[in-house]
């Protein structure tokens, strides 16, 4: 990743003279596409921008503080412009062109441009039945940390996508292919959530408010993750869209207020893209293993996704719903820390099973 520190500009953009200079290196983080695509294996296409897989880039947020002395929550570099608008400030692209002290060349991932890119990259199917390959994965799963919010319809939707014989994951067999099933399994500790700048501190600052959170007067309604912004004041809208609301929000069905910006709205759109995720995965005839691990069923948020993920799964093949013998049984682990390892053996065994039938 570059910026632009000099050159000779007509209009906030540069003609000539451009000296470039290095901020920091792409993370490898990419948002997550606006709907429908964000819950479908839909190939990227030029003809259709919204298929693309997009960079990840923080936008440098106001400098503005507000009347609790709270920063925004992403200000890595100084505003240019003297406009009284903070979403103005926040949105103005030609201070990306213009040398600021606040810019260095130290920006790595979950910082400055990079902010919110905190997680390591995906491993794709790897073989596991040679040596190397499993070291691979295992080392992979140790490097695994938690951090930050719980978006499962996004981590499930790239798990779909290592499974595909279609970029930009190549590993998978073709869907057409005889005796071939893909699994793919869901394990998360949390309810998914997203959040209001005001509720969470994504940058540490000095004074006596600073673990309240950021502030909000560029009116952004969320901070910056992969599913962008919440609201677009005074913004183009993506994608020449005239809806004035974020990702999270589109193709949510009237249950989900369109002007509730609050962490447990954002929590219920989260929860309905799962819900058609889960559909389309299974249609397209994934196998969905689910695992909620250490949620509480007497709390109402986690009760929620332990009912959700179970919806989710699959049905199995082999056995029968042990309350209901007419039915199968439905491939769901409602595991702790303490039963995890048992429960990975029954996943294991389900698919022996599968193998065996296929």
């Amino acid at each position: 990743m570059t910026r632009i520190s000099a050159c000779t500009a007509s209009n906030g953009i540069c003609t000539s003279n451009i000296t470039y200079a290095p901020i920091a290196s792409w993370s490898g983080c990419v948002e997550s596409r606006p709907h429908p695509y964000n819950i479908e294996d839909t190939a990227a296409s030029t003809s259709t921008p919204a298929t693309l897989f997009v960079p990840m880039f923080a936008p440098d947020e106001t400098d503005n503080v507000d009347s609790n002395s709270r920063p925004a929550n992403n200000n890595w570099h100084l505003d240019v412009t003297t406009s009284s608008n903070n979403a103005t400030r926040q949105k103005y692209m030609p201070k990306y062109f213009t040398p600021g002290t606040k810019v260095t060349s130290a920006y790595g991932s979950n910082a400055g441009p990079n902010t919110s890119c905190s997680t390591t990259a995906i491993t794709p199917l790897t073989d596991v039945s040679v040596a190397e390959g499993a070291t691979a994965v295992k080392t992979a799963i140790d490097a695994m940390v938690d951090v930050g919010a719980t978006n499962v319809p996004e981590g499930m939707a790239w798990g779909w996508r290592t499974l595909s014989s279609t970029a930009p994951f190549t590993e998978g067999r073709p869907e057409t292919e005889r005796g071939n099933d893909k699994v793919l399994i869901v394990l998360t500790d949390g309810a998914n959530t997203y959040y209001t700048p005001t509720s969470v501190t994504a940058q540490t600052y000095s004074g006596t408010n600073w673990n309240k959170g950021g502030n909000d007067l560029a009116g952004a309604k969320a901070i910056y993750s992969s599913l962008g912004y919440l609201a677009y004041p005074n913004q183009t809208k993506p994608f020449g869209s005239t809806y004035t609301y974020g990702r999270p929000l589109l193709g949510t069905s009237d249950k989900v207020a369109k002007d509730d910006y609050s962490n447990a709205n954002y929590t219920k759109a989260m929860n309905e893209h799962f819900v058609t995720l889960c559909d389309n995965a299974k249609a397209a005839n994934i196998v969905v293993m689910t695992i909620a691990l250490d949620l509480d069923s007497a709390n109402t948020t986690e009760a929620a996704q332990m009912a959700a993920l179970k919806t989710c799964s699959s049905d199995s093949r082999f056995r029968t719903n042990p309350t209901d013998p007419s039915k199968p049984a439905k491939l769901f682990w409602n595991s702790t820390g303490a039963t995890l390892s048992d429960d990975f053996k029954a996943i294991g065994n389900e698919l022996s099973n599968l193998r065996i039938v296929s």
